[in-house]
């Protein structure tokens, strides 16, 4: 996926207050920058407040929102507020693969498959998300932006603060601990 940027004359509106032209910026993005901070946060409230800065920040910085980059600095500005908001003392760690309630499972299983095959692909989307959520922060952030946010790897890299070849190194390693993950879950 690539991004597409705004209309440029739209960017400078919003900055300039102009409070249409910053709900279609919003709009623009909000989806995925939101995904991506649910999963860095780990928490519903603190990504709320992260993607809620990061549009508050975008608005103040007119040179950001007209610019083809302005995904990956977004998500730049999620990450870092995800980590100033890790309180040790305010959080108890969830897992982005929590058990669904019960009656979620005929959500999860679509017409065409039969029970079984339902609780199967259940079964194997809770590990993927367990196995995910295990990662380490760094492994997890690049595989997110890279794998289930569809960024290009330039985007991913800038997006991390890292060089092409760092954020190559560190997805390689991501996947392979995913791999791994699910192969012992499996076995």
């Amino acid at each position: 996926m690539t991004n597409i940027a705004p209309d440029p004359s739209q960017s400078w509106a919003a900055a300039a207050g102009d409070d249409v032209a910053l709900g279609s910026l919003v709009r623009a993005y909000h989806d995925r920058v939101y995904r991506f901070g649910r999963r860095v946060c780990r928490d519903q409230h603190d990504a709320d407040d992260a993607v809620q800065e990061a549009f508050a920040t975008l608005a103040r910085r007119p040179d950001v929102m007209g610019h083809a980059g302005a995904l990956s600095w977004l998500m730049t500005v999620v990450r870092n507020a995800c980590r100033r908001m890790v309180r040790p003392f305010a959080r108890q760690r969830r897992a982005l693969g929590q058990p669904l309630p019960a009656d979620a499972a005929d959500q999860v299983a679509s017409a065409a498959l039969d029970p079984h095959q339902a609780l199967e692909r259940w079964e194997l989307v809770n590990a993927v998300h367990a196995a995910v959520a295990a990662l380490p922060a760094a492994q997890r952030q690049v595989l997110v932006l890279r794998d289930l946010e569809g960024l290009s790897g330039e985007e991913t890299a800038h997006a991390l603060g890292l060089d092409l070849d760092a954020m190559k190194t560190r997805l390689h390693r991501a996947r392979n601990a995913l791999r791994a993950a699910l192969a012992r879950g499996a076995g």
